[in-house]
């Protein structure tokens, strides 16, 4: 799982989710509504994911971090999502 490297499991929860989507609203302006339902998309197409936070990390590092990564000028295997996740999970 992509969000082990950087964040133990027991330290990121669902609630972290919404935290990491207000985080992305607050700092780079992501339209939550649209983005909430890309996820939601996403779940119902790929109902084989083990569990939310793992679809969730599934999601971010296939379709956020890639933006995160252009908007800042980092290359696009920079793990930009996961240490967003990491900051999140620390702060809260």
């Amino acid at each position: 799982m992509w969000h082990q490297k950087q964040v133990k499991e027991s330290e990121f929860g669902e609630m972290h989710i919404n935290l990491t989507w207000d985080e992305l609203h607050e700092r780079f302006g992501f339209d939550l509504k649209t983005w909430k339902k890309k996820f939601s998309d996403y779940l119902m197409k790929h109902p084989g994911e083990p569990d939310m936070i793992s679809a969730f990390f599934r999601f971010g590092n296939d379709r956020i971090n890639p933006l995160l990564n252009e908007v800042l000028g980092r290359s696009s295997g920079y793990p930009t999502f996961n240490r967003l996740t990491t900051y999140v999970a620390k702060k809260h």
